[in-house]
């Protein structure tokens, strides 16, 4: 053979043996899994979009709330006593005999309450029997 026909031979061939080269050569891909057929997910609950009534605040009761300690900071600085008839009457000059938390116009207790709240103590009870340099007749 020629170098002529050889020649030939060779560029008649290229194109089919460039592309098994370039097969050979190639990273292998590998064909994506079968889809298995799941189940959809369950139906997530959603919240219901009405708004829920709006709840008042439970009025306060005897016992709900702890009663005011008379070593408070608070309590010494008024002079808060849980037994009216134990006022100091030497530096608390205002204090009446009769005057106490359940006759004070402060005092958010009902009537008849052993103790109830006082704007002056928030979070807490003050006696109905007790008293302090705050007290103001009720109208």
């Amino acid at each position: 053979m020629s170098a002529d026909s050889t020649r030939r031979r060779f560029i008649e061939i290229m194109p089919f043996a460039g592309v098994a080269l370039l097969a050979a050569c190639s990273p292998k891909v590998e064909p994506p899994p079968a889809v298995v057929d799941t189940p959809p997910p369950p139906p997530v609950a959603m919240p219901d979009p009405t708004p829920a009534p709006a709840q008042e605040p439970a009025p306060a009761t005897a016992g709900t709330m702890p009663l005011v300690e008379e070593t408070e900071t608070q309590a010494v600085a008024l002079g808060y006593v849980a037994d009216h008839t134990r006022a100091d009457t030497v530096k608390f000059k205002s204090y009446v005999a009769g005057n106490q938390c359940s006759n004070c116009a402060l005092y958010l207790g009902k009537s008849g309450d052993t103790e109830g709240p006082c704007p002056l103590f928030p979070g807490k009870h003050v006696a109905a029997v007790g008293w302090c340099n705050s007290w103001v007749k009720k109208a």
